[in-house]
């Protein structure tokens, strides 16, 4: 059996779903799928049962990502586990490089990997915001795995260096991984889950591929949080509780730059 599992959590009708589990049913190593939701709708129970996949309904009356999210994790039966972002795409040997991962690197608390931009059907290897992400990640382009904190929270004081849809968490290792995401953001959860993460006893590991076609369309969560100005809310709390207010006003001048390629 293979312990890994990609979980899909999904919100109302969506649109991306079934293309979402052809594209995970892909994989060269198959792995677990499991949906969970809190808003159940017919069209999501139809595409489970279509494709004999385990449905989870959240009926404890907490809404919004983060509730969402961690409700997803508590499902979850194996060591390790993605929260598969329904309209980006996983090439096809994903799972392959994680297990790989996994076996040489026991302690890791998560596992991340590089991404390509996808806009309509065109890939967008290069922008402002993925060279600010690069360079961020300079200590993981030196060595692939750090476990020390001052590493880890290196490539996240300075900004959100990780592709959250190609994170896989190792669930063995993290204490209480179904409170991981904070129910009080919309945009920044996976920022400051990282950032706690990074506190505690393993390694981060980043694998230097291009595993994950990162979708950016005008109806993603990352777009209508930009347009809204809710993301840079969000972003200048964190920088704040970071690095102080003055400070982190500065920064986000700088970083802001970087979110206009994320706008469609």
């Amino acid at each position: 059996m293979i312990d890994h599992t990609f979980v899909i959590p999904t919100y109302k009708e969506s649109p991306f779903l079934e293309s979402c589990i052809l594209n995970l049913k892909k994989q060269t190593i198959p792995s677990n799928i499991i949906i969970t939701t809190s808003t159940p709708t017919e069209q999501t129970r139809r595409v489970a049962h279509k494709y004999s996949i385990p449905y989870f309904v959240n009926n404890n009356g907490k809404f919004g990502i983060g509730n969402d999210w961690n409700f997803a994790l508590s499902k979850v039966k194996t060591k390790l586990a993605t929260i598969a972002h329904q309209d980006d795409i996983y090439e096809d040997k994903y799972t392959e490089n994680i297990l790989k991962a996994s076996c040489k690197q026991e302690n890791s608390l998560l596992f991340f990997t590089d991404y390509n931009d996808l806009i309509g059907n065109e890939i967008r290897s290069n922008s402002l915001n993925y060279f600010i992400k690069k360079t961020l990640l300079l200590p993981f382009l030196i060595k692939k795995t750090h476990h020390r904190h001052f590493f880890k929270k290196s490539i996240l004081i300075f900004g959100d260096a990780i592709c959250c849809p190609s994170v896989t968490l190792n669930l063995k290792n993290i204490k209480e991984p179904d409170s991981l995401f904070s129910p009080n953001h919309k945009c920044v959860l996976d920022w400051i889950a990282w950032l706690e993460l990074a506190k505690e006893k393993g390694s981060f590991t980043f694998i230097n591929k291009k595993l994950i076609q990162h979708r950016i369309h005008e109806s993603s969560e990352t777009s209508v949080s930009l347009n809204s100005g809710v993301r840079e809310q969000e972003e200048f709390e964190v920088f704040k509780n970071i690095w102080g207010k003055g400070f982190a006003k500065l920064l986000m001048r700088f970083y802001s730059f970087g979110h206009k390629d994320n706008i469609v």
